[in-house]
């Protein structure tokens, strides 16, 4: 894990802040016209006791519900950076309905920031009688980023900032699904769940023309402070580079780099499935990790009873992601959410992600408008108030990370054929896709498998066939697991000999 001592000049500038300030929530923020001038407010902060931001609502916006809320809409003609040539732009969403909290914006143009205030003739309220005499809001609740308009030749929105630290972006060609998140405090461990908020915003003005869309966040909470820098740029991959600086104003139980949430309800490994039209529903269908020495895992996603977690503790990582692999209509038939479009994350660390290790929760879910899938990197040492975790990783918003391996292409599992000699019979069926051509190999040839089992289970049978309605191979084994028998984990390579020729599958059986 990097750290490096806050620097002297960072010392300087936060003590002078302390000293000629309160620098609570509700303060307004000094002048940032950086990204250290936000690493020295920020260190500030963390300095102090956490003072929530008090924004509250007028009663009407408060209790506003969906349908109401949707009656306002951003008016596209006012958005920021509108009158820029070829430029981004944004807009901002309205408080109310479940985004009850406001954030502050700032615009840095030539290098001086002025904030960017909340203005009512913003926006189209539609239907909505607003009752005279009722108090607007003092902030927005996030907003939206445009690219420009020569990227399609028409309006095309990327990237979604809104609700806690949560951000959420697209591609030209595949659509909204799952969300990243700034940090992750106590998501298992036993302590309460904290949700720290991107509470202020501050947007360095783009030239015409400009590839790059650059942007700082504060993070606050409870227990951490942060500094974020936002670099952009969207296209038929959208990439982000993020990086920033965490200090924690307490110890935490648990916190997590680069966290990511999405849902998934049900796909061909879940039993039972529920009594729906659709064959699966979900947002990613797997979780690929590269590690430092090559080998590539992927780690199916499931909906059980009960909660799952999976933990990879590694001395370092090579990436990391959320992927959605299946991209077949008929695994879905669902015209209206059209999950086979949804878009995949990869991380590509860059600094902070030394030994630590990698988390998969799998909540239980009956549906699916909850997201119920979390995962995230823990580093091994955590920062404190005075000693700041420095952080920064490429994130892309893909269809799925390219790579010469066999990929595991779908799991399935079910009961096999019981007899009196063996009554807990279960079958796996694992497909791969074919993978880089091998030299030398004959047309036919077929690799062998390494399975690994963790628990207690006897193999009956395990092969390996060509698959030729996928053109790649289909693993599949028998095992013997006794009811008494509740979790497995287990493993499996296709091999050439020792050598691995695929994905690691990486897969945690709960009866």
């Amino acid at each position: 894990m990097l750290f490096r001592p806050v620097l002297s000049g960072l010392i300087a500038l936060t003590c002078a802040m302390s000293s000629t300030q309160a620098q609570d929530a509700s303060a307004a923020p000094p002048p940032i016209r950086t990204f250290l001038d936000l690493e020295a407010y920020a260190a500030s902060l963390a300095q102090k006791p956490y003072d929530p931001p008090k924004h509250p609502l007028d009663p009407f916006f408060d209790t506003l519900k969906y349908d109401g809320h949707r009656q306002i809409r951003f008016k596209a003609d006012k958005a920021l950076y509108n009158d820029v040539e070829h430029s981004y732009r944004i807009e901002f969403f309205h408080p109310g309905w479940t985004a009850k909290k406001t954030v502050e914006f700032f615009d840095i143009k030539a290098g001086q920031p002025a904030a960017i205030p909340f203005s009512k003739d913003l926006f189209d309220y539609g239907n909505l009688k607003v009752p005279e005499g009722a108090k607007y809001p003092d902030g927005y609740a996030g907003f939206r980023l445009l690219a420009p308009d020569t990227l399609l030749n028409k309006r095309f929105e990327f990237m979604v900032f809104m609700g806690a630290s949560y951000f959420r972006a697209v591609t030209t060609k595949l659509g909204w699904g799952l969300s990243a998140r700034g940090v992750a405090i106590n998501t298992v461990g036993g302590e309460p769940e904290e949700f720290p908020d991107f509470t202020h915003f501050w947007f360095v003005q783009p030239k015409a023309g400009e590839k790059v869309f650059q942007f700082y966040a504060l993070l606050n909470g409870p227990s951490v402070c942060g500094a974020y820098q936002f670099e952009v740029t969207p296209g038929e991959t959208t990439m982000m580079r993020v990086s920033g600086s965490l200090f924690l104003r307490k110890k935490v139980k648990l916190l997590g780099l680069a966290p990511f949430s999405s849902m998934f309800w049900y796909g061909e490994n879940t039993h039972p499935k529920p009594l729906d039209f659709r064959p699966e529903v979900h947002d990613s269908d797997g979780l690929l990790i590269e590690q430092e020495n090559g080998t590539m895992i992927w780690r199916p996603l499931d909906n059980g009873k009960e909660m799952r977690q999976s933990v990879y503790s590694l001395e370092g990582i090579k990436g990391f992601g959320l992927q959605k692999r299946d991209r077949n209509f008929n695994h879905f038939e669902d015209l209206e959410a059209r999950y086979h479009e949804r878009v995949s994350v990869w991380v590509d660390p860059v600094e902070g992600f030394g030994r630590g290790k990698l988390h998969l929760i799998e909540l239980a879910t009956g549906e699916e408008t909850w997201d119920n899938i979390v995962t995230f990197w823990e580093p091994e040492t955590q920062p404190t108030a005075t000693e700041p975790l420095r952080f920064a990783y490429n994130l892309s918003w893909l269809a799925e990370k390219p790579h010469d391996l066999a990929k595991v292409l779908a799991t399935r599992w079910g009961e096999g054929v019981a007899t009196s000699e063996i009554p807990n019979d279960y079958l796996f069926v694992v497909d791969f896709s074919k993978g880089k051509p091998l030299p030398g190999k004959a047309a036919d040839w077929v690799p062998d498998t390494e399975l690994h089992i963790t628990g207690t289970a006897k193999v009956l049978d395990k092969r390996v066939m060509i698959n030729p309605e996928t053109g790649g191979y289909r693993a599949f084994f028998k095992l013997d697991i006794q009811p008494d028998v509740k979790i497995l984990e287990m493993t499996c390579d296709l091999v050439d000999g020792k050598k691995p020729i695929s994905e690691r599958w990486s897969y945690q059986w709960k009866r």
